[in-house]
């Protein structure tokens, strides 16, 4: 059985339901972002820091989506970008956490 990939309309060449989703999902992320950059700024930590750019990288993906719906992206190039901001989002994850649990035993040492 053959499943269409989307169940929108179109709108010329333009995927109606796509461009939703998409302009939805960067909405979201670029809320999340700015809320991430706010934190970073009130603490000032590496941290927070680390986490704001991992948003910054969830932000990245809708936007490489709406690249790759309009052609500016290949297929090919789009899949391996996603992939990359996916690894990218989880060492700078990792990297946070890492950091944080390391300044808690920076502190518990110098008490």
């Amino acid at each position: 059985m053959n499943w269409p990939g989307h169940v929108g309309g179109h709108w010329g060449a333009v995927h109606v339901d796509f461009t939703v989703v998409l302009a939805a999902s960067a909405l979201a992320t670029a809320v999340l972002c700015l809320a991430g950059l706010t934190a970073y700024r009130r603490r000032g930590s590496r941290a927070y820091l680390l986490v704001a750019l991992a948003l910054a990288g969830l932000v990245a993906q809708p936007v490489l989506g709406g690249l790759a719906m309009v052609g500016a992206v290949s297929p090919a190039a789009h899949h391996t970008l996603e992939h990359a901001a996916d690894a990218l989002i989880v060492l700078l994850v990792l990297g946070a956490v890492y950091d944080a649990r390391a300044t808690d035993e920076r502190r518990e040492v110098g008490r």
